[in-house]
């Protein structure tokens, strides 16, 4: 036979476990990353690649829905964008666009389903380059807005199959 303060530990102690648990499974069901990996190359207008061995421009970024500079609405960020450092070598940057907890100053809020038709701004210690870039979204990513939430997806064929598998397979 139990006793009943053993019974009451028992839950309090179980609660206790259970409470501590949560922030675990919070963590482990949060989404993809909110950060765009860009890589770019920066060349003269000879079209002799800057940096050399490695020098330090600054660049800022922003999203907007039309490729002409001088043109169009800016939907990312809010504000004017925050000044981010990179290092240049032989003409090759990478930026992770949005990577707040790597120095990125400003976080990528951007909802990607507004618009399938944006381009990212790139402003390189103080010049706006041009054309904006458009933004796309790799094979996988259009598969996985098909492949996502707890109702019926869909990508392909609209016929039902049964018993089949599907493998994608990426080449070079």
């Amino acid at each position: 036979m139990l006793r009943p303060r053993f019974f009451v530990v028992s839950i309090f102690l179980s609660i206790i476990i259970f409470a501590m648990a949560i922030p675990s499974l919070i963590l482990a069901t949060t989404g993809v990353p909110t950060i765009i990996g860009y890589q770019g190359r920066l060349a003269d207008g000879s079209g002799n690649l800057l940096g050399g061995a490695g020098t330090t421009y600054s660049f800022k970024f922003s999203i907007w829905n039309n490729s002409t500079v001088g043109s169009g609405t800016k939907l990312w960020p809010i504000g004017d964008p925050g000044s981010v450092s990179a290092t240049v070598r032989q003409g090759v940057f990478n930026v992770n666009i949005g990577d707040t907890d790597n120095g990125y100053p400003d976080p990528l809020t951007y909802d990607f389903n507004q618009n399938d038709a944006i381009y990212l701004q790139v402003e390189v210690s103080s010049q706006i380059l041009s054309p904006r870039q458009r933004i796309t979204a790799g094979a996988l990513a259009q598969l996985a807005t098909r492949v996502s939430g707890t109702g019926a997806s869909f990508f392909g064929t609209t016929t039902a199959l049964t018993n089949t598998q599907v493998t994608i397979e990426a080449t070079t």
